[in-house]
């Protein structure tokens, strides 16, 4: 069909299938189908075909076709007690691995917008090394109004920012929403003001700052920690 999308990597593929995702087939190369026969076994449990292709070029010679994972509606995350929001994350490989340490954490749900973001696609489902599949998510077209929202719902209000508060000292309180800025510009001004607090990592080495992604998983861990105490 042709909105279906195609997942590489043996990780992403055993993630899909737990997750029950929808997948069309499997196709894995010929000569590395002893590696996977718990994978072909589940599959064809559960009426996915698997093919054998001779020299498939697929990473670790497997992949999957399935169909577009669906957005959850914004009022799913109402509830919830900690969800993280991505404002203008472009780098697919940022907001992958942002997804994976946030699904492995045990957030609630992501937000992305639908302009200035990543998308849901094959490099986005394998850099988050198929946590997409198990961590719920919502596409809005205005995250400020979107944020707007979660306020109105009692929701305090997070900012991942240089200026902000050490992280270690801020008082944390659910349900919370942490806004993550864009990789170059970080938090936009419209989005900060909208901050019940705003959230740093101190510097005290030559360079002055983190990736986008190693960033969300320091502040995404010591949130969840404050439960673990």
């Amino acid at each position: 069909m042709e909105d279906e999308l195609k997942i590489e990597g043996k990780n992403p593929v055993i993630e899909a299938l737990k997750s029950g995702t929808a997948i069309q087939k499997i196709q894995i190369d010929k000569r590395l189908v002893s590696r996977y026969g718990d994978i072909i076994v589940h599959a064809r449990k559960i009426g996915i075909p698997v093919q054998e292709v001779p020299s498939l070029k697929a990473k670790q010679g497997i992949l999957a076709y399935i169909y577009p994972v669906e957005p959850k509606d914004l009022k799913y995350f109402f509830d919830r007690k900690f969800i993280l929001l991505a404002d203008g994350i472009e780098d697919p490989h940022n907001l992958g691995a942002i997804i994976r340490t946030a699904e492995c954490a045990g957030v609630d749900g992501i937000i992305m917008p639908k302009h200035r973001s990543a998308i849901i696609s094959e490099g986005l489902m394998s850099s988050s090394a198929g946590a997409i599949f198990h961590l719920p998510f919502a596409v809005v077209t205005n995250t400020a109004q979107t944020v707007d929202k979660f306020l109105e719902k009692g929701f305090f209000i997070l900012g991942a920012d240089p200026s902000g508060e050490p992280y270690f000292r801020l008082e944390i309180k659910f349900p919370l929403l942490l806004i993550i800025g864009g990789e170059d510009k970080g938090l936009r001004p419209i989005m900060k003001r909208r901050c019940d607090k705003l959230i740093g990592i101190p510097m005290v080495g030559k360079i002055t700052s983190l990736n986008t992604s190693v960033s969300a998983g320091i502040i995404i861990y010591e949130i969840r920690s404050r439960e673990w105490r």
